[in-house]
């Protein structure tokens, strides 16, 4: 029992090394507070579709080089996880609604339209996104669909 007791000890020290006094303190950091209504999380969200009806959930967010949204990606369909079906949608055609207790997260698309998708695989690859008509189709790099 005492040499479990100290290997778990040297192990702690490994991972967590005390801080030296020659140390430099930690930069200080500010924190603002962001209302319910202002933003909010999406990664894992429902998204309905312009009928109200659940149709999938946002997975991932495809970003440029600059940091900006240009894609997210959307698991359909499927129960329990089997049948699914990953399709990479085009930023302009998520609708946004924070602080709703309802429909945060809205895709304006068409059933038709999602089902002729091709489907998106995080191959390392050049990302299919679908561009609903009117938006501005802008292809993310293969290093930014991860």
């Amino acid at each position: 029992m005492q040499r479990m007791i100290l290997i778990a000890a040297c192990a702690a020290i490994a991972i967590c090394p005390a801080a030296r006094a020659d140390d430099p303190p930690p930069p200080k950091s500010s924190v603002q507070t962001v209302q319910p209504e202002e933003a909010e999380a999406i990664l894992g969200r429902s998204v309905s579709g312009p009928d109200g009806k659940d149709i999938g959930r946002l997975v991932d967010v495809l970003v440029d080089v600059n940091g900006r949204p240009q894609a997210a990606v959307i698991d359909f369909g499927g129960f329990l996880g089997v049948g699914t079906r990953k399709v990479a949608v085009h930023w302009s055609a998520l609708r946004f609604n924070p602080g709703s207790s309802q429909h945060q997260v809205t895709l304006e698309m068409t059933p038709d339209q999602i089902k002729a998708a091709p489907e998106f695989s995080n191959s390392g690859n050049a990302a299919p996104v679908v561009t609903p008509s009117g938006a501005a189709p802008q292809t993310p790099s293969p290093a930014q669909a991860h």
